[in-house]
């Protein structure tokens, strides 16, 4: 079953709808022309949708789409269909959003019209932008080294489009409630996930063998050498390495109005080396140290002129244990 878009008023003339409705034109693709062959998508995970057409026709499709050849994952695709064909493309949809929308032109089109960056797909719509496109749009690259074309953004839009919309359901997660984050934890990255690791990385069950005394990673403040700070940092190394990343460690010391020298802080960077273009660079991170509990003595004293760190908590679970967990959850899913 296919969602097609709703007319919204009648005071427009049934001409003005012909790039989303279908064309007197038999040479020109509209929505009726082509097949989708799911009647909705599951956000959040790879699905396979099959594309068939009934007349030759171009398909954008603005998702993650898993490429079949190198096994990568690209932002967006074109795809050009012959009459009686199909193709089928893997799918990452969003699994926040509520709609889904595919656009359809002619076989070959070269550019198209987009959203903007704050605008979602339903409102795009609603604003009747497939007909009238204002803005730039991006237009196709051909796929040097993919089975499949590449995008870029571009200052034309290639003027109207048809297009079909679809719902996008994303299920709660079995023997989870909503209290619980059930309807957060499927998907092959979701907030389940994150929490654990959160919860690992902040356990406060005791263990008096630990340095910090606890099961997961307390009181690693920077600085001085501290040894929880050290421990957490190796435990870093660990799980990095366990994804199958390059893991090293970038050592940051400073002098003390004291003249001491300390060892500061660790950058600890888990490398997956790119083929297709290794001189590119997308960097993910989040500091993982912690301030640590507030001295009443000197609360005032900024310890990067001291060498006194003077502030903060034992656990740090908000700031930043949350954001090095998304760090490390997202290296494992991208590894």
């Amino acid at each position: 079953m296919r969602v097609k878009a709703v007319l919204l008023t009648l005071l427009f003339a049934t001409s003005m709808f012909a790039g989303c409705l279908g064309s007197n034109d038999e040479n020109t693709p509209g929505a009726d022309d082509l097949d989708v062959g799911v009647q909705t998508l599951i956000g959040g995970i790879f699905q396979n949708v099959k594309f068939s057409a009934s007349n030759d026709l171009a398909v954008y499709i603005p998702y993650l789409i898993m490429n079949p050849d190198s096994g990568y994952v690209q932002n967006s695709t074109i795809i050009d269909i012959k009459k009686g064909s199909s193709v089928e493309v893997s799918i990452l949809t969003p699994p926040r959003a509520e709609v889904a929308l595919f656009m359809i032109g002619e076989l070959g089109r070269t550019d198209w019209p987009t959203r903007e960056s704050n605008v979602s797909w339903n409102t795009w719509v609603g604003k009747d932008s497939a007909n009238s496109p204002l803005n730039g749009g991006i237009t196709r690259v051909v796929g040097e080294n993919s089975s499949f074309d590449t995008i870029n953004v571009s200052t034309e839009n290639g003027g109207a489009v048809a297009f079909q919309t679809f719902s996008v359901i994303r299920p709660s997660a079995p023997g989870f409630g909503p209290d619980a984050g059930g309807d957060f934890a499927t998907g092959i990255m979701n907030g389940r996930m994150v929490y654990d690791r959160l919860h690992e990385i902040t356990d406060p069950t005791p263990d008096t063998t630990d340095i910090d005394r606890r099961m997961g990673y307390w009181d690693r403040w920077a600085g001085q050498g501290n040894p929880a700070y050290e421990d957490a940092a190796n435990y870093l190394v660990a799980e990095l390495e366990s994804f199958g990343l390059e893991v090293i460690k970038h050592r940051f010391e400073f002098t003390d109005i004291f003249s001491k020298q300390n060892p500061e802080a660790l950058n600890v960077c888990g490398y997956r080396w790119g083929k297709e273009v290794p001189n590119e660079w997308l960097v993910f991170g989040a500091h993982f140290d912690i301030a640590p509990p507030a001295n009443a003595a000197i609360p005032l004293l900024d310890p990067h002129i001291t060498g006194s760190r003077t502030y903060g908590t034992r656990v740090g679970a908000y700031d930043n244990t949350a954001g090095t967990s998304m760090v490390l959850e997202t290296a494992k899913m991208m590894s």
